[in-house]
């Protein structure tokens, strides 16, 4: 499922700027599912919906006091609750309310099915994401190892898995998914195939040894990947040149390289850089775009990060 067809909602906010008293309309994008879920709360940042990502919205949203009633979810959610301690009640029968405490950097999860009555007088800090339903079954039958059991909520859980996962991937999508799709997709499955666990109050499985990805589709995979450096790759890609599933490839591909798709892909990109600054008549900007970074900015930083200095630094220096 594409993002634009269920996470995606275009709204309209006037802003009154006082100081020539003048109505500005501005266009802002979020998510309809996350905006269902805690309707009443003010996006913080840019939604990932900007990025068009599939199967998964992420937001920093502000929770205003709030009475909300019984909802069915059609989607999972996870809460990050960030910066202060969240205190409310949640309905446990009906008119029959029980007091929570949610501490910052814990986690709480949200499943298909009925989330029942919640009311807070406090506002929240909060970081949302939501996931798809078929894209969960779709990670759990590529597991090697199933978790067993029904799913249970996490109601203020530290999990440092999934609170670094979703911190990375709201610091992608504030900065305007700088890394590309491929890294995105990448941090999604991952977090997909941790919450199957922990949502099953399971240990992820011990590591085993991984086959490498064999020659000839790694051949391929790397082919494609030279072929296409200033195209936005997505893990769907590369996993089917491979013939295998996304989390089958993902395994196989760093047991082969050493590396992530992500982080081989960069180093191809960076090493195209390197050779392309050598010609002092390339524009960096032209560079940025023909290696498939998203801008100038995003080139300098990725060079800076591997070779040291900053691509004019370095083509001075040549």
């Amino acid at each position: 499922m594409h993002v634009g067809e269920g996470f995606g909602d275009t709204r309209f906010l006037s802003i009154d700027e006082q100081t020539n008293a003048q109505v500005h309309v501005i266009a802002k994008r979020e998510s309809t599912e996350i905006n269902a879920f805690l309707s009443d709360s003010v996006l913080r940042q840019p939604s990932s919906v900007e990025l068009d990502w599939n199967n998964f919205a992420v937001e920093r949203r502000t929770s205003l006091p709030y009475e909300e009633p019984e909802l069915i979810l059609q989607h999972h959610f996870l809460i990050l609750w960030d910066v202060h301690v969240a205190e409310g009640e949640s309905a446990y029968r009906r008119g029959r309310f029980s007091p929570y405490k949610k501490y910052p950097n814990t986690i709480s999860t949200c499943h298909p099915g009925i989330r029942t009555a919640v009311r807070s007088r406090f506002k929240h800090e909060v970081i949302v994401g939501a996931l798809h339903p078929d894209f969960i079954r779709g990670i759990e039958e590529e597991l090697d190892k199933r978790p067993n059991g029904t799913f249970h909520g996490l109601y203020g859980t530290d999990d440092p898995d999934l609170r670094n996962l979703l911190l990375l991937l709201v610091k992608e999508s504030e900065t305007g998914g700088r890394c590309g799709i491929l890294y995105a997709e990448s941090l999604i499955a991952a977090l997909a195939t941790r919450l199957l666990y922990a949502a099953r109050l399971e240990k992820l499985p011990v590591k085993a040894t991984v086959s490498p990805l064999p020659r000839r589709q790694l051949r391929r995979v790397l082919e494609r990947m030279q072929a296409d450096l200033s195209a936005n790759l997505n893990l769907a890609m590369l996993a089917a040149e491979s013939g295998y599933s996304r989390a089958h490839f993902l395994r196989t591909f760093r047991a082969a390289t050493g590396q992530t798709p992500h982080h081989y892909l960069m180093e191809l990109r960076l090493s195209k850089a390197q050779a392309l600054i050598s010609n002092r008549s390339m524009p960096l900007i032209d560079i940025a775009a023909a290696c498939g970074f998203s801008s100038h900015a995003h080139l300098t930083t990725a060079f800076r990060s591997r070779f040291g200095s900053s691509p004019s630094t370095y083509r001075r220096g040549l």
